[in-house]
């Protein structure tokens, strides 16, 4: 791992300990938890979930489902650091899958992709156990999470995409995507010296223009109206993603997607992943925002 990996790695896993320590174990007492479920024999050591639902809500005659994919640069992280994040969604009546994927250098690019889409089947699978409404599923995601979410929704897009990342598109029609504060355009990185890192880690190439993945981690080119609905998230001062969701708003425009963009303006809690800090009122104002744009989106049919 490179001097600059390992600097941002750092700062993430810093980053991460205080969102556990003071964000994820809120008090949810409704909500039921089921740690590091395997959704997937094929790759059982990497394909973990962690399962949050609320026992007690009879808001639906079975619930609506929230894909959750953790952020931490493609480099690092774990799915429990979005424990804060899906109990607030559990809570409100949704049923929210939280899932890992591997890390690199042993777990390169697409592997990443191949291993989540396999989340899907496993839903299919425990539907009936779980009482799950498969008409309205969802995907959200934060920073590269909230990337590696588009590129699920370039897979439902494209058949030749799924095909060039070697997955097959899941027979769940996804109802919407929820992205975080995320990059997109991985182009924007590869003038940064810290976001070229992790790219170099993500694809295992000093160059990563030169992967024959390389194209495919834009998504942009590749989405089109089959995404059905996405919400996008930014705040003002991320510096990390800055134009970014600008960029993925124009192309779901121009693709037909209905969308909506949240912008955070507060200067002070605007920041990247500001929506992870669940005891202030900025997190917790675009947290409550997600979950009626959620609901809203299941109430149109």
């Amino acid at each position: 791992m490179s001097f600059e990996s390992k600097l941002l790695g750092g700062v993430f896993n810093l980053d991460n300990f205080l969102k556990y320590k003071f964000c994820n174990e809120l008090n949810y007492p409704s909500v039921e938890r089921e740690i590091d479920v395997v959704f997937s024999d094929k790759e059982p050591s990497v394909c973990k979930a962690d399962l949050f639902y609320n026992r007690n809500s009879n808001e639906y005659e079975k619930y609506p489902v929230l894909v959750n994919i953790h952020g931490g640069g493609w480099i690092i992280g774990d799915k429990k650091n979005s424990t804060g994040f899906c109990l607030q969604f559990a809570d409100a009546g949704i049923f929210v899958m939280n899932i890992n994927y591997g890390l690199p250098p042993k777990y390169l690019f697409p592997h990443q992709m191949q291993t989540s889409m396999l989340a899907f089947k496993w839903l299919e699978k425990n539907a009936e156990k779980y009482n799950l409404d498969l008409d309205n599923v969802f995907v959200s995601g934060d920073s590269a999470g909230s990337h590696m979410t588009s590129l699920v929704g370039a897979i439902q897009s494209s058949e030749e995409y799924a095909k060039a990342l070697g997955v097959e598109q899941s027979d769940i029609d996804i109802k919407g995507y929820m992205m975080f504060c995320g990059i997109y355009d991985v182009d924007f990185y590869h003038y940064m010296p810290i976001g070229r890192s992790m790219m170099q880690e993500f694809v295992g190439m000093k160059n990563p223009r030169e992967s024959k993945y390389y194209r495919y981690l834009n998504p942009m080119p590749f989405i089109n109206d089959k995404m059905n609905n996405a919400l996008i998230v930014s705040g003002l001062t991320d510096i990390m993603t800055i134009t970014q969701s600008d960029k993925l708003a124009k192309a779901l425009s121009e693709a037909g997607v209905n969308y909506y963009h949240y912008k955070n303006k507060h200067i002070l809690n605007s920041f990247h992943d500001f929506m992870l800090l669940a005891p202030t009122k900025n997190a917790r104002d675009c947290i409550n925002f997600s979950i009626d744009w959620l609901k809203k989106t299941v109430a149109k049919g």
